[in-house]
């Protein structure tokens, strides 16, 4: 079993009478997490699964003496899937209020509902938590840097789901991702009727899935779904509150010949871009330009998991200028005013072509470069 690297986060608050909330995508492991969290507590808990019906009844009350009721002697509060409960926010106000001796761990599969459902009534009482397909860190916990670069082609291949590392045929990782993608990758947005065409999400996400590393525009996004600019735009930003893309903009600040517009979209997860694609081929079979994509997304997602998971708050941006022949470089990390430049290169070819702009690093002094390539990845992401 792999301990989540947000665990040590939770230990250094969980002092605190601060509630937790746990946001991800569904299957990555939050049920685990919180339940073995208890467990490893040693305190009494009472744990409600907001799928079920009965516990969603159970928790929409606002009554203190009937929230007593149901934690009984439990310590821990554990309500999974929270977004199901209506008065969900006030609920978990009125126990942190009225009944401070209980912490509440909440999880929600979608930040949709449940983020301003929580934050509109917990505002100062809680802390935010993201849980995401394993991250390379976490997977160095069994294997070293050498068995984590042989393992390459099927991280970009199969992804980092919790199932997907745990299985060992391909045929059931395969399995276990088409069952995602097809079952559980748009259930929330479904069920709370945010989506009202979804052949149009479906061929939304197989557009985005052959664009990961390119840059992206709505207008043509939506002329080629012969959809609005506006309903495209709805949909992305659904997605990304769903933790299935992220959508990563250009950075602008003091060059006037920047780019300000497009932007580019990474799938938090590879294996599910690919099983959207149906394409699970070695990475050998793939064109330089998909190969180039899929690394540049692996890089790209890593280390905004290592970031989260560290509750380090960095922006992530892309740079590009649009003169005659552009300037650019694949990842900005902004922290603190301090801005780290990353090239993503597979292979060496591609490292020996790296370029250090003038105008960048006078524009914004102080600033790093490094370049991520296959050959020393890990010592980036670890």
């Amino acid at each position: 079993m792999y301990q989540r690297t947000i665990e040590k986060k939770m230990d250094e608050y969980f002092s605190s009478h601060y509630s937790f909330t746990i946001y991800g995508a569904r299957r990555t492991g939050k049920t685990t997490l919180i339940l073995d969290y208890a467990k490893k507590s040693g305190l009494e808990y009472k744990y409600l699964d907001c799928d079920l019906y009965t516990d969603q009844e159970l928790l929409n009350v606002r009554d203190v003496e009937k929230l007593k009721n149901l934690i009984g002697g439990a310590k821990l509060l554990l309500i999974d899937e929270a977004q199901r409960v209506q008065n969900i926010g006030l609920n978990m106000k009125i126990i942190h209020d009225h009944i401070p001796e209980v912490k509440v761990i909440a999880t929600g599969s979608s930040a949709l509902d449940l983020s301003s459902r929580i934050k509109e009534s917990m505002t100062g009482r809680d802390f935010d938590f993201y849980l995401f397909p394993f991250s390379l860190q976490e997977l160095a916990q069994k294997k070293n840097s050498i068995e984590l670069s042989y393992s390459i082609n099927d991280l970009l291949i199969y992804g980092t789901y919790p199932n997907v590392i745990e299985l060992t045929s391909y045929d059931h990782k395969k399995e276990f991702l088409q069952t995602l993608t097809t079952n559980y990758l748009y259930k929330d947005l479904l069920e709370l009727d945010l989506i009202k065409k979804t052949s149009l999400l479906s061929d939304l996400l197989r557009a985005l899935a052959t664009c990961i590393g390119s840059e992206i525009n709505s207008s043509s996004l939506a002329n080629k779904l012969n959809t609005t600019k506006e309903t495209v735009e709805r949909y992305i930003d659904l997605l990304e509150q769903c933790f299935i893309i992220k959508r990563i903009r250009p950075y602008n600040r003091k060059v006037l010949n920047e780019v300000k517009y497009p932007y580019k979209v990474y799938f938090w997860d590879l294996g599910v871009r690919n099983a959207l694609l149906g394409d699970f081929k070695s990475l050998s079979l793939r064109s330089d330009l998909e190969l180039g994509g899929l690394w540049e997304n692996f890089i790209f997602v890593e280390r905004m998991k290592k970031a989260r998971n560290a509750r380090e708050f960095k922006n992530f941006y892309f740079w590009r200028t649009n003169e005659g022949r552009a300037k650019e470089y694949d990842l900005i990390e902004e922290m603190d005013g301090v801005l780290n430049v990353f090239e993503i290169k597979w292979g060496q070819a591609g490292v020996n072509k790296v370029k250090k702009y003038p105008v960048f690093f006078e524009t914004y002094p102080g600033s790093e470069l490094h370049v991520i390539s296959k050959d020393n990845f890990v010592d980036f992401l670890v």
